[in-house]
């Protein structure tokens, strides 16, 4: 069964390319290794509680996936100073889909 990873990451307003350009480093090296399906990087807009400054989340395909290729490559992201990141593994046990989702963006809407 695949599992979320979520990394809530406190970093210095003045690390955030370089946290970036580490971030980005790390997917290259996990998308090729077996077990990881996706991440997805979410920055904070700062509407609400801004502790965390950017939320990571990936699929993998299980806690065991995940465990053994952190630990044969650290994320190099944990290496800019200031930048405390706090890494979890969750499983999935409700999803809830709207009743309204938007509509599907068509070619002639991404033009206008």
């Amino acid at each position: 069964m695949a599992v979320i990873l979520i990394n809530t990451f406190i970093v210095p307003e003045a690390q955030e390319a370089e946290f970036l350009r580490n971030w980005k480093a790390t997917t290259e090296v996990f998308k090729k290794r077996p077990g990881f399906i996706e991440t997805h990087l979410h920055r904070n807009t700062g509407v609400g509680n801004a502790t965390f400054r950017f939320i990571n989340y990936a699929k993998w395909e299980s806690a065991d996936a995940w465990r053994s290729n952190h630990d044969d490559y650290k994320p190099s992201e944990y290496n800019v100073p200031g930048v405390v990141g706090h890494p979890a593994i969750y499983e999935i046990i409700v999803d809830v889909i709207g009743d309204n989702p938007p509509s599907p963006v068509t070619g002639a809407a991404l033009a206008a």
